[in-house]
């Protein structure tokens, strides 16, 4: 961040782990080669048409996937086809070790290859969506565009950030994050053996079920593809929350809207973005760069409380109408960035919107849609600020 007051208000639980090191500097490796370091971030509007970038990330995405298939079932079948060979031929201490030396062979070159394909395809994204240039001063190392891209194409989680005092992990149980986390890591062999157990209960357990243990490489295969298809949609869904964070802050919050807002109101945008990140509960980085963009626009007290739902439901009613309407639309905004409604968000957005709800809620899923489907044009009409209903 540029300023020292901007550092004291961020904490991050844990520093960046090698793997997000590491796919940080390949993907500044890729702008540099790629020559697109040293040129200018493109304006939205300038960007083609929604038609024509949903088709072309589309096809990259498609192209992707397909090569990740290939290498999952084809790093799967060397594993496969020793245990097929092998299995009973072999003393068990030098069939097990060989069988162990393989998988982690094979293993090491698939995450290789998905690491690398990943990163290349995130890559291209950026540029498609006109993410030139790769630093932004304002925004600690966290946010910055290869930091979010690098952790949605190595899958790595994002790290825990309390900004301005908030805890988006507030209503989180502990047990819940293990057993994600838990679950994350068992998927592909959970999948495989579903499978496998399903066939064994359907043909029984002679001779040919060996056979079976072929299941594996269709089913690694399309895994990897559809783990390389979320990684696409994911880092699509930051690269446009991050164009439109700036575009709110940068396009929208022009002097002459500022100034005719109130303390109050300056408070309740912040409040907005605040109690969201809280609510999402998975503190996705498009409302960390939304709220980092908004502070730079607003004076703010580093003391408050912002993430307290009651409070900002106070501030609604010490608000003029018109300044009610703007912090409204900028929660709307703020319960769509990161791709989804989660529980307490559709529990609690209500009581906020009021006679408005049915209003608001159908703008939100329509941003959701746009941004999980590529439509940045659109995406971006809806994130209107405007002083009125809905």
């Amino acid at each position: 961040m540029s300023e020292s007051t901007d550092q004291a208000r961020y904490q991050r639980d844990q520093p960046a782990g090698f793997l997000e090191k590491i796919g940080v500097q390949y993907y500044q490796h890729l702008t540099k080669k790629t020559g697109v370091d040293t040129v200018e971030t493109i304006a939205i509007d300038d960007l083609p048409p929604d038609e024509i970038m949903t088709s072309l990330a589309d096809s990259l995405t498609n192209f992707a996937a397909i090569i990740a298939f290939s290498i999952g079932a084809l790093t799967t079948v060397v594993s496969v086809w020793f245990e097929w060979k092998y299995a009973g031929r072999l003393s068990d201490v030098l069939y097990y070790s060989s069988y162990a030396f393989i998988i982690l062979t094979m293993l090491a070159i698939e995450m290789t290859v998905l690491f690398w394909l990943g990163l290349r395809t995130v890559h291209g994204l950026a540029c498609l969506t006109g993410h030139h240039g790769t630093n932004d001063d304002s925004l600690a190392d966290t946010v910055t565009v290869p930091n979010i891209l690098a952790r949605a194409a190595l899958e790595v989680p994002d790290p825990v950030i309390h900004y301005l005092g908030i805890d988006p992990l507030k209503h989180i149980p502990k047990t819940q994050l293990l057993f994600v986390g838990v679950l994350y890591k068992a998927k592909v062999l959970l999948s495989s053996l579903l499978i496998k157990f399903i066939l064994v209960r359907l043909f029984g357990k002679g001779s040919s079920r060996l056979g079976f243990q072929w299941v594996a490489i269709p089913v690694t295969g399309i895994w990897d593809a559809f783990v390389m298809y979320k990684v696409a949609r994911e880092a699509r869904l930051r690269l446009f929350g991050h164009r439109l964070a700036r575009h709110i802050a940068d396009d929208i919050m022009q002097p002459e809207l500022i100034d005719n807002l109130s303390p109050k109101a300056k408070e309740g945008a912040i409040r907005a973005v605040a109690t969201m990140m809280v609510l999402s509960q998975n503190h996705h980085p498009n409302m960390l760069v939304l709220l980092i963009k908004l502070c730079e626009t607003f004076a703010v007290e580093d003391n408050s409380e912002y993430d307290n739902w009651t409070d900002f439901l106070t501030l609604l009613n010490q608000v003029t109408e018109p300044e009610r309407y703007f912090i409204l639309d900028l929660l709307c905004v703020s319960a769509a960035f990161d791709g989804h409604l989660s529980r307490l968000e559709k529990e609690h957005l209500p009581e906020a919107f009021g006679e408005h709800t049915d209003i608001y809620m159908q703008r939100i899923e329509e941003l959701i849609n746009a941004l999980l489907n590529g439509c940045l044009h659109k995406a971006k009409d809806l994130c209107k600020l405007d002083f009125e209903a809905g």
